[in-house]
């Protein structure tokens, strides 16, 4: 029996629900996170908020990326709630859990796969008497109900003239009394039951279009709509809304093992949930491959710029170019020849990619190519008797878009020092491959003998 109090509760939600109907909606089960409910669940990751309460049955709490429990209590339920009444275990499913043509006031699902809690053998599903609902419980009807223990598994979806579950009662109320602060975000606070968690809090912001019966309670009343509210927050907070996760419930199962009793309808329903996750798969890697692509373009910039103001530095500083010398046995000599920056840190091969020497006719091949993996000096040793002129060009890292520079040296056979350098000031900035000394278009890193005149 309903009384007046509950009826005239009643009465006033249905015509709520009835102005709702009129709008365009989809059906709860496939409902998804709007940007209120992004921008909850971003605060909460970000540890800014704490836990979310819902009135809501829709699961979409769950569906922004909440963990049930540790960070949102639905205190009337969700449609995907598979509950426990012996081991306490939501499972998570991936379809409306709720049986059909089943009494208002029996949750019955089945046994529990972890505890193996199941109805007692005297359950029929048809109730004993009219104590149903919160005027009584299995041994006064002989249906599941919202606190009945150790009969199976049961919905948590609550119906008027219900007793709320103690599990979900207990999490509202222990948050909301440690509460700093509670938003209450678009509802018009018509359940009466419930309207009180917000003020066990020290302070409670209203947030919603109409008026509510709290109004002169609350420490700061917004009229307005939650999703321009929440936009308006998180931008003055500098924090951006993250984007809708995938949400695969944690206990679901393949779709042709979703139990007999759930309707074509949720049935479908879990399809789409399917087809929406793997859609939202596909933008959860579109946006990690964009932000990849963003960090490898910075990182590159930022080499670059490194490696421009090395160049910079070398061409500042100049270049040493000279070779190393030892006697070879009779009148040869062998000879190193070798390319670095004439002063400072910044290092050639931080930005030459590769040096291409130019050698007397009688080497061969006589135009060499060492690159910067090859040797870090672009050392190149050879074996000959006499000295000549030598001619490098020196080819940038292709990142730095610089014209390649001719460099001389004039081979030196300084045995007391064993070592002769040229240092260049001003390089001559050259097209690529300018430079043709008949030469040989094989290129190599290997010892070789020639002759000079």
């Amino acid at each position: 029996v309903i009384s007046p109090k509950d009826r005239a509760e009643l009465n006033k939600l249905l015509a709520e629900s009835e102005k709702k109907g009129k709008q365009k909606s989809v059906p709860m089960i496939d409902a998804r996170p709007t940007p209120t409910h992004m921008a909850m669940s971003t605060l909460i990751r970000k540890k800014i908020a704490h836990y979310i309460v819902t009135t809501n049955l829709d699961g979409i709490h769950r569906k922004s990326g909440l963990k049930a429990h540790t960070q949102i209590c639905n205190l009337h339920g969700s449609v995907y709630a598979e509950r426990c009444t012996g081991c306490g275990y939501d499972f998570e499913r991936n379809y409306y859990t709720r049986r059909s043509r089943i009494h208002v006031h029996d949750h019955h699902i089945g046994q529990c796969q972890r505890c193996k809690s199941k109805p007692p053998s005297s359950y029929t599903g048809r109730p004993i008497s009219n104590n149903t609902g919160s005027d009584g419980d299995y041994r006064d009807n002989h249906l599941i109900g919202t606190r009945d223990e150790r009969v199976g598994t049961k919905d948590t979806h609550i119906n008027f003239g219900e007793c709320l579950d103690d599990m979900d009662w207990n999490e509202a109320d222990k948050h909301c009394r440690k509460a700093d602060l509670v938003i209450v975000a678009g509802t018009s606070m018509s359940l009466r039951h419930i309207t009180h968690f917000p003020f066990l809090a020290k302070r409670t912001v209203i947030i919603n279009l109409q008026q509510t019966p709290d109004d002169r309670k609350c420490d700061l009343r917004i009229w307005g709509k939650t999703d321009p509210v929440f936009e308006a927050l998180m931008e003055q907070l500098g924090i951006s809304i993250d984007p809708v996760p995938v949400w695969i419930p944690r206990d679901s199962v393949p779709i042709h093992k979703i139990p007999k009793y759930v309707s074509s309808y949720y049935v479908q329903a879990a399809k789409r949930l399917e087809d929406s996750n793997k859609k939202l798969k596909a933008e959860a890697k579109a946006r990690q491959e964009a932000v990849e692509e963003a960090a490898k373009k910075k990182r590159k910039e930022a080499q670059q710029t490194t490696e421009e103001k090395a160049a910079i530095a070398i061409l500042k500083s100049g270049i040493r170019f000279g070779n190393t010398v030892s006697r070879a046995g009779n009148s040869n000599f062998k000879w190193t020849l070798f390319l670095k920056s004439a002063a400072g840190e910044a290092k050639l091969n931080q930005v030459a990619d590769k040096v291409t020497y130019f050698l007397h006719p009688t080497f061969s091949p006589n135009k060499v190519t060492v690159s910067a993996a090859e040797s870090k000096n672009f050392e190149l040793s050879r074996i000959g008797w006499g000295t000549f002129e030598i001619t490098a060009q020196i080819h940038w890292k292709p990142s730095l878009n610089l014209r390649p520079i001719l460099v001389s040296h004039n081979l030196d056979f300084n045995l007391e020092s064993g070592i002769a350098t040229t240092i260049i000031k001003s390089p001559k900035l050259t097209s690529r491959d300018v430079v043709s000394r008949n030469s040989s278009p094989a290129e190599s890193h290997v010892e070789a003998v020639g002759c000079c005149g």
